[in-house]
């Protein structure tokens, strides 16, 4: 049976010089991309990719090794999503339709739509919703530095009315002791100083280890005042952390 030659990556006829088929079979198009430069053969697949990209091999065992550790779920229903953001089902129905997600399990993530009602309006590089340029920051700077967290997990304690700690970093010093973020934005408005002074009473009841921020000291460049606050080293547990009276 005679040997067929086709380009691997297309399917057409590969290039032929002076009577001579090229050895990697592609065609014209892309024997030029390969001479290039633009395209590169994977060593360990043979597969042909855009220079400089990852395989598409090593990108499959990146995604099992993944899996194994962490449950790939749709973050809208929980179910299995086969490594995408959204199961197939919730992708068919929002699919024309611009949503806001609430995440509510970083962990595992799973969320749920969000009506325009909701008063967070920017979103940060991970998905999370936020509601202040401030808190964008904070969270752009936790998932630039691979810090694990959610934004506004209800507080897991008996109180009155419930509390969501602006970020939970679960987890952050190791043996399941988590560290939780509170930005006061809006330090000085009664109301809101109420509310601060409630939380504050049961984070300090329950010997919670807190971070506190503030727009006047720490907005004007965050990144050095989280690299500085979220030092492990100089972290108090189970206290309450650069707290401004």
């Amino acid at each position: 049976m005679k040997e067929e030659f086709i380009c691997p990556i297309c399917g057409e006829p590969t290039s032929v010089y002076m009577g001579n088929a090229r050895k990697d079979r592609l065609c014209r198009k892309h024997g030029k991309m390969a001479n290039a430069g633009e395209i590169e053969q994977c060593p360990d697949c043979g597969k042909w990719h855009e220079n400089g990209k990852i395989c598409e091999c090593k990108t499959a065992k990146t995604v099992k090794l993944t899996d194994t550790n962490n449950e790939l779920t749709c973050l809208i229903c929980g179910e299995p999503s086969n490594g995408k953001h959204f199961c197939l089902d919730c992708y068919r129905r929002y699919k024309n339709k611009e949503i806001l997600l609430k995440i509510r399990k970083c962990e595992f993530p799973c969320g749920e739509p969000l009506d325009e009602s909701y008063e967070g309006v920017y979103e940060c590089n991970d998905g999370h919703i936020v509601k202040s340029m401030s808190e964008q920051a904070i969270d752009n700077y936790l998932f630039e530095h691979a810090i694990f967290h959610g934004y506004e997990l209800p507080f897991d304690i008996e109180t009155d009315k419930p509390i969501k700690p602006d970020f939970c970093l679960k987890n952050y010093l190791g043996e399941g002791k988590d560290v939780y973020i509170e930005y006061f934005g809006l330090k000085g408005n009664p109301k809101y100083d109420e509310e601060t002074a409630y939380k504050m009473k049961h984070y300090r009841e329950n010997k919670i280890t807190l971070i506190c921020m503030y727009p006047a000291t720490d907005s004007k460049n965050f990144n050095f005042a989280l690299k500085k606050k979220l030092n492990k080293n100089r972290i108090k547990e189970n206290e309450i952390n650069y707290y401004e009276e």
